[in-house]
């Protein structure tokens, strides 16, 4: 079993060590590294065979100094590359000054990938190779010197499949030789090799095309046909679309596999896989995709039943909320931030919230921000912006900057504390603000704050309450539609709101405090007015306005804002 992989300067890993079980989850966002370290075990896996081939004990050489051996990039396929240097991180194949204790900037920046394991009587080995970069086409790889007394107990104890996720299906595949499936494996296209693998199982072993069969039947109830390509240019690969009683087909016309659905074609794809290549480690990218979520979940389980019977080592490249909830913490490498195993359910249930709710936009954000602030929508985002800069206060450089804010869009309020607390699974300490209106007055603030989340809220309904000052709204209607059509609207409003309201507009007003001016009062005064303006256009309004046209509460609650977020 692998224990234990280490890289240096793949891809995207400058330094990492990922330590594996029997059964390993590698989740997170994308590109942050899962596919990377299944790339860096195939690349592995290759660098051994061909060092094997040319270089080591199948080659005939009988050195005891073992030199590196060339792959060139037409034979390297484990990944597509335009550039070998494309393996390297950051596409540099030097070192820069101080990379490397005792090595010289622009010597030779060796990229190493090792794996390390256990064989069954305890014996721990370690064995790996180190890639040096020789050109756009090629690059040379040997061991690293000090493992060379584990070369058999690692090709003994390591055979890899690779399975990528499901691409698609072509109408015709004719047979094709290993080399250039592994290419094909390599580009992703698993799905141009269904055919051969399928052929594969039903060529090696009656048992091992009739287990497949049963299986396929128990999960779809369809039933599996045998492969055939004597006599024709293309394999011939069918299914019925039902279990027939007694011999043949019982009426049911056979289809190709091709215009079976998807979630057929991943599942059959990673069983003919793990049917026609049976191997000690498989490696999973993405299984769960095209998948509903109870076949997640079905296949996950006969995935573990079929490695625990053949002692596989199984590792599993997923979004999959199925599949985190079905793997003990302790199976799983969460790959946010620095990649790190989990040790509490926790943890899982913040990686799977976080999974669920943050975007990559929010992980480019949160490295780089304070704190976030949670508003209702767009609008109320639109009006603190216009405010800050009306009052020229400091909560203005914030909105001119990259602010990292997030709108609610009028859900729940527990839906924001959800995104908080998968964001400081993430990056922790991390403050938050949510700014409440009064569709959520009766919720207790403890039901939503906690741990560096805070709650404000408006003492009007909502912000859009506070662009009714009667002298704001006669200029900007005046400035948009004329002294003349500005007129009705003012009436209506004069009509809607007590007189106090007019002789003091700044004051705590109960209507304002229970009427969702956005809804109701705003609407009704512009079209009366015979002005166009969307709810996310209202901003409009607020730059209009004067400092002295806005309570004391407006600048209170941005002083708040910025001594949180800011």
């Amino acid at each position: 079993m692998i224990k234990q992989v280490r890289i240096a300067f793949f891809k995207g890993f400058q330094s990492q060590e990922f330590e594996l079980d029997l059964v390993s989850l590698l989740a997170g966002p994308n590109n942050s590294g899962k596919s990377t370290l299944l790339q860096a075990i195939m690349v592995w896996n290759l660098a051994m065979r061909k060092w094997c081939e040319k270089k080591g004990p199948d080659s005939g050489s009988k050195a005891t100094d073992r030199q590196g051996a060339p792959i060139t990039r037409s034979e390297f396929s484990a990944l597509p590359l335009p550039s070998m240097d494309q393996l390297w991180k950051d596409t540099h194949t030097s070192l820069r000054k101080g990379e490397v204790e005792g090595k010289a900037a622009g010597s030779p920046r060796p990229m190493i990938i090792s794996l390390a394991g256990v064989i069954r009587d305890g014996s721990e080995w370690r064995f790996g190779f180190e890639f040096r970069y020789s050109g756009p086409e090629q690059i040379h790889v040997k061991p690293v010197p000090e493992d060379l007394e584990n070369l058999e107990i690692a090709r003994e104890e390591v055979s890899v499949i690779y399975v990528p996720p499901f691409s698609g299906i072509g109408v015709n595949e004719t047979r094709y030789d290993r080399p250039y499936q592994d290419m094909l494996i390599g580009q992703g296209k698993g799905g141009d090799i269904l055919r051969n693998l399928l052929l594969e199982v039903a060529e090696k072993s009656d048992k091992e095309w009739n287990r497949l069969e049963s299986v396929i039947a128990g999960v779809f109830r369809y039933k599996l046909l045998k492969p055939k390509y004597q006599g024709a240019p293309y394999i011939s690969c069918q299914y019925l679309k039902g279990i027939p009683e007694g011999r043949g087909n019982g009426g049911l016309s056979p289809l190709d596999v091709s215009t079976a659905g998807s979630g057929f074609h991943q599942v059959l794809l990673i069983l003919a896989f793990l049917f026609a290549r049976p191997s000690s480690l498989i490696l999973l990218d993405e299984p769960d995709a095209h998948l509903h979520v109870v076949l997640q979940k079905e296949l996950y389980a006969l995935l573990l039943s079929l490695c625990r019977e053949r002692r596989g080592q199984l590792v599993v490249a997923t979004h999959s909320e199925v599949l985190i909830d079905s793997t003990s913490p302790q199976n799983i490498l969460s790959f946010y931030r620095q990649p790190h195993r989990l040790n509490e359910s926790t943890e899982r249930d913040s990686l799977r919230e976080a999974l669920k709710r943050v975007t990559s936009l929010d992980l480019l954000a949160v490295e780089a921000a304070k704190g976030v602030l949670y508003v209702e929508d767009v609008t109320d985002f639109e009006l603190l912006k216009a405010w800050a800069k009306l009052l020229d206060h400091p909560l203005r450089g914030w909105f001119e900057a990259t602010p990292f804010w997030k709108s609610n869009r009028g859900r729940n309020p527990r839906e924001a504390r959800a995104h908080f607390f998968a964001l400081r699974s993430i990056r922790s300490p991390l403050n938050g603000l949510l700014l409440l209106d009064g569709d959520n007055r009766g919720l207790p603030d403890h039901e939503t704050a906690g741990q560096g989340l805070h709650i404000l809220r408006w003492e009007r309904y909502e912000a859009e309450s506070y662009l009714l000052h009667p002298t704001a709204l006669q200029r900007f209607l005046a400035e948009e539609a004329g002294d003349l059509l500005a007129e009705p609207g003012l009436d209506y409003l004069r009509q809607q709101m007590p007189p106090t309201f007019f002789d003091d507009p700044l004051a705590i007003n109960a209507t304002l405090r229970a009427e969702p001016a956005s809804k109701t009062l705003l609407p009704e005064v512009l079209q009366r007015a015979d002005v166009a303006l969307e709810k996310s256009q209202y901003f409009l309004i607020a730059e209009q306005m004067r400092p002295e046209e806005l309570p004391e509460e407006v600048t209170q609650k941005l002083d708040r804002i910025a001594n949180i977020v800011y």
